[in-house]
Order: C-alpha cells, then sequence, then structure tokens
C-alpha cells in the first residue's frame, strides 16, 4: 500500500466478496467446471496465475496423459484422461501454493492436491453423465451446510442414488492411495516443469530418514513477498466482519451471516465428525454459545501507530520478536575434501540440514507476517469483529487466524478494542501498569513492583512514544509489539492524566494446564506452586523445576553435565515442556522443545555453543531427561490425575468405543481416534524414481494409544474452557464488562474492568472446583458404559478451593 492511498473502509459486502472470490474457492472450482467453464479464467488469481506458470504446466499435463500406457494406467490415471489439462494445471498450483505457507510435508501436499483433482473429477463425471439433474446436484451442494465435506457428502450420495435408478454410471471412488499418487506425481511434474516449488529435507529424528516438504523456490518466495501486485491469492479465505456476527442459537446458526452469499456455512463446534453434529443439530449448548456470542460480538481496530511501525521495521528489514528476517541464513561452500573425508562430509551436511530447517521456517513466518501486515492495513480505516466457535473441547477459537486475537504478539500488538473505558486515575490504571510490566517480562515479581516499575519506566516509554524508530528500548521486550502499543498508552495517560482508553488488558493463569490438576485433587503442593492458593509473591513452576534440573546435573558430573551447568539453565529452558506436560508432553515432544530452546539461544541470542555438533543429540537428551525429571519431581499428584483420565479412557477404548463427557457449562465433548495404517506409493516421472510413505485412517478401529493420550488434555482443555465461558457470561451480566480479548487462560478487557474480572474469573474457578469434579466425570462414564468398572478418581490432598479467592497471582 502506498503512503498517498486513500484508504476506505470496508463494508460487509466488500469481505463477503473478497472472501468469495479470492479464497481458497473450494466449491467453486467443482461449480465452475460443472458448468463447463474454466475457473481460473474469471478471476484475478486465475488470470495472474495464467501469465505465470500455468500455460507450461498445462502443457506438460497433456503430454504426460498422452504418453501413458492405456493397458497399466491406475484408476487415477483414467480419471485425468476425462479432464481438460488447464483444469488440472489450475487445481494443482493453487493447492500447492496454498500448502507452502503451512510448511507441510511431501505426503501430505501430495493428499491435499489429489483430493482437490478427485473432487473436480466427480463433478465432471456427474454432469458428463446426467446431463438432466447433474448440473442442479452440484449447484444444490452450494446450498449445504458443512463447507467442503457436506458438499462432497451431497454430491457423492446424490450420485450413488441416481446410479441406483439407472440414471447413471457408478462413480468409483479414489482410493487414497490413488490421491497420493496423482497428487505426487503433479507435485513433482510442477516443481521440474515450473519452478515454483522445490524441496527441503528436514532430518526431524536422529537414525531416521529425513522427511521431504514442499517450500517456496527463491523466484516463487521472492514473487510473494510483493504481495501486493497479487494479494487475491494470499488473503486468508475467512476475513474479520465489518458487521456484528450473527449469535450463536444452534450448531448450524451463528457466526459468519452467509445469507445471499457462496460462502459455506460452519458451524458452531469445528470438527471433522460430521454424524456428531448431525446428532447435536439443534441442541442450544446455552452458556458456551453466549459466550462465544460476547466473544466475537466485541468490536475492534487497528492500532494505527503500531501499524506505522511495523511497515517501518518489515520494509527496512528491522527484526524484531515476531518480525522475521527477510534474509536466508547463508550455508557455508562445501569443504574441499567434502568427498573424501567422510567425518567432514558428515558435519557438513548435518550444518546444512540445520540451516535449511531453520530458514524453511523462517519462510514461513515471512508470509505469515506479510498477511498479517497487509491485513491490518486492508482492516486500517474499518471497525471489523471475529466470527468465533469451539472446538470440540468446547475452546473458543477465531475462524480468522491471519490478524487475529489469539495470534503472536505482531498481531495482538496491531489490536485495539474500537470501544474506549476512561482511566482517570492511578486505581484505574494500576492493571495498566502491571500490563507494561508483563510485557517487559518482569512479571514474575509482585503487582507492587510492578507497579512501580512502570511509573520508572516512564520517561522512557514517552521517549518510545515520541520516536519508536529512534529509541528502540521496546524491542527488548518479551512481547516487543505488545509492550510498544502499551508505551503509546501509557505515556498519553502519564501526560494527560487520563486517557480514553483501548489496549487490551490480559490477565494470564500460571499454567492453566497444572492448576486445573493441581485443584481437581486438591494438592497443596502443585496448588502452591501454580499460584492458585495464596502466596505474598508469584511463584514460579518453571523456575522450580529449572532448579531441580540443575542440580540434578550438578549431580551428574560428567562432562555434558557440566557443560549444560556452565552453560545455563534457567526458567526458558523448561517452560514449554512444563506448559505441555499436563497436555500430553512425550519424551520426545520434551526433547524436541529443549531442541528448539537451544537452536534460539545459539541461532537467535548467538551464544558460544557449549559443545561441539558431534554430541549435540547425546547432549540435548542429557538435558531433556534431567528437566523431565525435574518436572515428574514436582508434580506428583497431577501425575496421579492424569494416570487416572487415561486408565479410564484405556477401559472404552479396548470396547471400541469412543469416550464422551459433558463439561460444567453443558457442552458436549466427544473424543474419538482411529487407528493409523502406514502405506508407500511409489511413482516415477522425470526419469527417477521416488515415493511418500502415509498414514491412512481406519474408521472402524479405535486407536488406544490416541484415546489414552488424548484423555488427560482434553478434559483439562475441556475444563478450562467452560472456566471462560462462565467465567464471560458472568462478567456480562453481574459488572456490564462488554469487551473482551480472551484467548483460553488469558482473560482480557479493559484496564479498568480488571479488578472485577479478576473477582468473577476466582468465583467461577471455586464454583467449579469445590465440587468433586472427578467422581462427577467418572459417573458420566459409569452411565453411558455401565457393563464396565470404572478405577476410583486418586484421593484428595488437603488443600481448601475456597483460598483461590484470595490468592493474587491466580490469574495476574
Amino acid at each position: 500500500m502506498t503512503p498517498n492511498e486513500e484508504i476506505k473502509a470496508l463494508t460487509q459486502e466488500d469481505l463477503n466478496q473478497d472472501m468469495v472470490d479470492l479464497g481458497v474457492g473450494r466449491y467453486r472450482n467443482r461449480v465452475e467446471s460443472a458448468k463447463g467453464r474454466e475457473a481460473e479464467s474469471e478471476t484475478k488469481y486465475g488470470q495472474r496465475l495464467i501469465r505465470g506458470g500455468l500455460p507450461a504446466f498445462t502443457k506438460a499435463i497433456d503430454e504426460m496423459v498422452a504418453g501413458w500406457d492405456n493397458r497399466n494406467s491406475a484408476l487415477w490415471q483414467l480419471s485425468l484422461r476425462d479432464m481438460k489439462p488447464s483444469v488440472i494445471g489450475f487445481i494443482v498450483i493453487k493447492a500447492v501454493l496454498d500448502s507452502i505457507t503451512l510448511k507441510k510435508n511431501m505426503a501430505s501436499v501430495s493428499h491435499f492436491v489429489g483430493s482437490r483433482v478427485e473432487d473436480q473429477h466427480r463433478c465432471d463425471f456427474l454432469v458428463r453423465n446426467n446431463e438432466a439433474k447433474g448440473e442442479g446436484i452440484v449447484l444444490g451442494a452450494q446450498k449445504r451446510r458443512g463447507g467442503l465435506s457436506s458438499q462432497r457428502r451431497h454430491i457423492k450420495s446424490s450420485m450413488r442414488n441416481e446410479a441406483s435408478k439407472g440414471l447413471m454410471p457408478d462413480y468409483d471412488d479414489w482410493r487414497r492411495r490413488d490421491k497420493l499418487s496423482c497428487g505426487l506425481t503433479l507435485v513433482e511434474l510442477l516443481r521440474h516443469v515450473t519452478g515454483l516449488v522445490e524441496y527441503v529435507y528436514i532430518l526431524e529424528k536422529a537414525g531416521k530418514k529425513p522427511t521431504r516438504y514442499v517450500t517456496a523456490s527463491k523466484s516463487t518466495f521472492d514473487w510473494i513477498e510483493n504481495y501486493n501486485d497479487s494479494k487475491e491469492l494470499f488473503e486468508p479465505f475467512w476475513l474479520p466482519t465489518a458487521d456484528a456476527p450473527l449469535p450463536w442459537r444452534s450448531i448450524w446458526e451463528g457466526g459468519y451471516d452467509t445469507a445471499g452469499t457462496a460462502l459455506p456455512k460452519l458451524p458452531f463446534i469445528k470438527t471433522s465428525n460430521m454424524d456428531f453434529l448431525r446428532d447435536n443439530e439443534t441442541r442450544h449448548v446455552e452458556t458456551p454459545m453466549e459466550a462465544c456470542n460476547l466473544i466475537q460480538g466485541t468490536p475492534w481496530v487497528v492500532n494505527p501507530k503500531v501499524l506505522g511501525v511495523a511497515q517501518w521495521a518489515w520494509g527496512n528489514n528491522v527484526e524484531i520478536g515476531a518480525l522475521p528476517s527477510k534474509e536466508d541464513e547463508v550455508i557455508p561452500d562445501v569443504p574441499n575434501d567434502f568427498h573424501d573425508d567422510e567425518e567432514v562430509n558428515r558435519k557438513w551436511r548435518r550444518m546444512a540440514a540445520g540451516i535449511y530447517s531453520r530458514n524453511a521456517s523462517t519462510k514461513s513466518k515471512r508470509l505469515l507476517t506479510s498477511k498479517i501486515i497487509y491485513t491490518a492495513e486492508k482492516l486500517s480505516a474499518s471497525r471489523f469483529f471475529y466470527p468465533s466457535h469451539c472446538d470440540f473441547r468446547g475452546r473458543v477459537y477465531n475462524i480468522s487466524s491471519s490478524l487475529s486475537v489469539m495470534g503472536n504478539d505482531l498481531c495482538r500488538g496491531l489490536l485495539q478494542f474500537a470501544r474506549s473505558e476512561r482511566v482517570a486515575n492511578d486505581n484505574d490504571a494500576k492493571w495498566l501498569a502491571v500490563a507494561g510490566a508483563n510485557a517487559w517480562g518482569n512479571d514474575k515479581v509482585t503487582l507492587a513492583e510492578r507497579w512501580h516499575w512502570a511509573q520508572k519506566f516512564t520517561e522512557r516509554a514517552m521517549r518510545i512514544a515520541r520516536d519508536p524508530r529512534q529509541d528502540l528500548t521496546w524491542t527488548k521486550a518479551d512481547k516487543p509489539w505488545v509492550f510498544l502499543a502499551w508505551c503509546f498508552e501509557w505515556a498519553e495517560y502519564k501526560t494527560h492524566g487520563k486517557i480514553n482508553s483501548t489496549l487490551p488488558v490480559n490477565l494470564d493463569a500460571s499454567n492453566n494446564g497444572l492448576q486445573i490438576l493441581s485443584m481437581l485433587t486438591r494438592d497443596p503442593y502443585g496448588m502452591k506452586a501454580t499460584n492458585v492458593l495464596p502466596t505474598d509473591s508469584p511463584e514460579d513452576i518453571y523456575g522450580v523445576v529449572a532448579e531441580n534440573a540443575l542440580a540434578s546435573l550438578k549431580a551428574d558430573g560428567g562432562d555434558l553435565a557440566r557443560a549444560w551447568v556452565n552453560f545455563g539453565i534457567d526458567r526458558r529452558t523448561c517452560k514449554r515442556p512444563v506448559m505441555c506436560y499436563s497436555y500430553g508432553l512425550t519424551p520426545y515432544s520434551n526433547r524436541a522443545y529443549i531442541n528448539e530452546w537451544y537452536d534460539e539461544q545459539i541461532h537467535g541470542k548467538k551464544r558460544e555453543k557449549p559443545f561441539s555438533d558431534d554430541v549435540r543429540y547425546q547432549a540435548i537428551q542429557l538435558l531433556a531427561t534431567h528437566v523431565w525429571q525435574g518436572i515428574e519431581s514436582v508434580l506428583e499428584k497431577p501425575k496421579q490425575c492424569m494416570d487416572w483420565f487415561q486408565a479410564c479412557a484405556k477401559l472404552i477404548a479396548d470396547q471400541n468405543k469412543a469416550l464422551s463427557w459433558v463439561s460444567p457449562t453443558g457442552f458436549p465433548v466427544h473424543q474419538e481416534y482411529y487407528k493409523v495404517h502406514n502405506q508407500q506409493v511409489n511413482t516415477y516421472i522425470s526419469g527417477k524414481a521416488t515415493c511418500v510413505k502415509f498414514r491412512e485412517d481406519d474408521d472402524t478401529l479405535i486407536s488406544r494409544r490416541r484415546m489414552v493420550n488424548g484423555a488427560s488434555p482434553n478434559v483439562v482443555h475441556s475444563l478450562d474452557a467452560a472456566a471462560l465461558h462462565e467465567t464471560v457470561v458472568r462478567c456480562n451480566k453481574e459488572h456490564g464488562i462488554y469487551d473482551f480479548s480472551f484467548i483460553h487462560d488469558s482473560y482480557g478487557t479493559h484496564a479498568n474492568k480488571c479488578d472485577q474480572l479478576s473477582s468473577t474469573l476466582r468465583e467461577v474457578f471455586v464454583d467449579f472446583f469445590s465440587r468433586d469434579l472427578l467422581s462427577e466425570w467418572r459417573s458420566q462414564l459409569q452411565e453411558q458404559h455401565p457393563e464396565l468398572d470404572f478405577p476410583v478418581p486418586p484421593e484428595f490432598g488437603d488443600a481448601e478451593i475456597k483460598q483461590i479467592k484470595e490468592s493474587t497471582y491466580f490469574f495476574a
């Protein structure tokens, strides 16, 4: 967007048209093809692709199909003979471009491409073989609720019905193998012909072959970064709305107002289980829906000051927080003795693989950043809303994701409430001060100390607010973009003594998953370590685990252990493992989080390596083991609770049944994971043999392992979701709070409303966890499965739940 370009407020009609014309257009391809037209010729996005790589790719597809031997052709190859090469080319290029921003592996991209090609072929087959009703069936699918899967199901069932009447032939559905083979062949052909994409091989696990990822080639990436020239391609399909979303009244009634548009309807519960949605189609889940309505009814605007700084930083390649570098890390030249010395060869390849992996990750971050800034520019003159719905556990999510309240630090810094609240004295401003200290990273001290920290930082905040491009102190904050927004707000308050505040102020839980497990078992140690019980100053469970791990490393005494001690272990080392422990942390994921932390220290903060790369795997494994032991030494009672959830889930999974329960706010949770089978597809193209491995769901057999591993985190998530639902509704009804910035276990509103929010959320948790929720959950399972004998829950500790009301740092 140029500096002199006029920014106009968007209407809902504008946004609806954008979502239809510029989005992924999954259904539109099928409808336009069914009418015998080529979709790419009717959109700006398609026209741009035609001017680029589509002509050459279309020709290559035509030549490839013509060269196939009919006698040995697979089902997907026979299907492609019936399709226009230009249509196939359009689908493949669009699908691949959508996939590369998500860092998907080859198998995932290939299946995605193959599925879209089969959808197209199915519609072509229907229209061609049923002239009387075919096109009407395809058009009728547009009115179906539930998006692509619902539309596909409608078309497939209609085709079976027509075939049973003898009105058309049966359609042979592609197997997963067909989709993989088709997608793999076309993606490889696209790479070979156009150079649009390239492969990156990432070693994800020692002793295993590297995983192949599909990513943009350098020329493609340069084109993508000139985003505004081809913005139609990269706008997210679901955008915020200019009009307030429709209130949720049933599973299919609410959120986006799709009446009179081609937008598919989204359900209140995000799940792929259509049988579950049909069973609950008319269900009104009162409290969760009311909470979701209040959250999605909060109007937002873009913070123009933060946007200006973000545009400057992005345009000048200033790397700040979530804003990545525009430059790839350079891979050193191959050593002279690379081919002669096996050790040199191995070290260089390992080093190069690490750089490849980091560059692939950085590319994804750049694409995301482009989307965030572009969307912010697009919405900068408008007030907008975030239609929201729940996942299968009840957790509330914004449907639009590129610039979202639930996004990264840059997203949250760019967003502010559209409505303001008057902050006119220090009592109103105390939570504003706390917000600044928290964003800086000074959140492990008392609230009084945070207030004094903000007072001392006032002069610096004013300098930053006057010229954030000159005074870059704000970039050192833990959350620099949120902190920059705070500097603007705090400087105005301190200058005038009052402010119409629009800054969201969030109160964060101290690891809500562990808080919940500790409360469920009344565990005094776990409740104290996670600030559920009153303390004079905030407890830091991440720091406690780090201290335990450091102590055990010192006791270890080995060379690698001493190297870690000298390098330094702190709360940041242990934060992600501890955070994820209650959500199903495994030794493998624990090691991966430790490895990511180490990468950030070496490549992000440019610290000196404490050991050679030759022993890195052993060193990471050693530290991960000590961190794991440190976690379990602190969290004995929560672990008992997790084990109990798993034992109950195992009994149900052994019966090949799903696990279902209702949360304290009446939300129906349905956990159902199926077994998957490993298979391999081989193909031959461009003179080279290639293959991908894939997993195929068996929708008749429940996966005991996945059901058991998912039980504890899903119960915990359903409880944190229920607490959020109840808190939002009570805050609105009892205190007149109407603006909400809630992110699972981070509750936010205006600074002068935080006292009411703080007291309300504590009352909700006391009301919920004063009940014996474990026995209630067991009773639900027992009622559903009377033939099973579920184990009794773990014994309670002696902590008193009502003390939550006196805990200053429970959420702070």
